[in-house]
């Protein structure tokens, strides 16, 4: 009985891991350069972290649907303003632009690809 018990622990975690991956996939390049965003006080919005949403710089649900194990990160404006917003993915500020994309590391990969 202990044979089947372990089976079944087995095959549960395996289709769980297929949904829910233990590793989250890596971030890819979206773009190479930023996209400029006017933002409203108060509201709430969803950056793209893994860098697949097709509503870059925001979350379009990518994220689940390709299994990456990542997640938008979520964020409020303080202020109402215009602001350069990552779609590189590798700022150090996210969601906003640090300027990273112009690194030579990030201007020779290829849109799509992780960094």
């Amino acid at each position: 009985m202990r044979g089947v018990g372990a089976i079944l622990r087995c095959a549960a975690g395996g289709a769980r891991d297929r949904w829910f991956p233990r590793t989250p996939a890596r971030p890819v390049v979206a773009l190479k350069t930023p996209i400029k965003v006017e933002l409203v006080a108060g509201k709430t919005y969803r950056w793209c972290v893994c860098g697949r949403s097709k509503k870059q710089p925001f979350c379009d649900g990518s994220h689940f649907f390709q299994r990456t194990g990542l997640s938008p990160l979520k964020f409020k404006a303080q202020e109402s303003r215009t602001v350069a917003l990552c779609t590189c993915k590798a700022t150090q500020r996210p969601p906003y632009c640090d300027g990273t994309h112009r690194s030579e590391h990030v201007q020779k990969a290829e849109v799509g690809s992780p960094l």
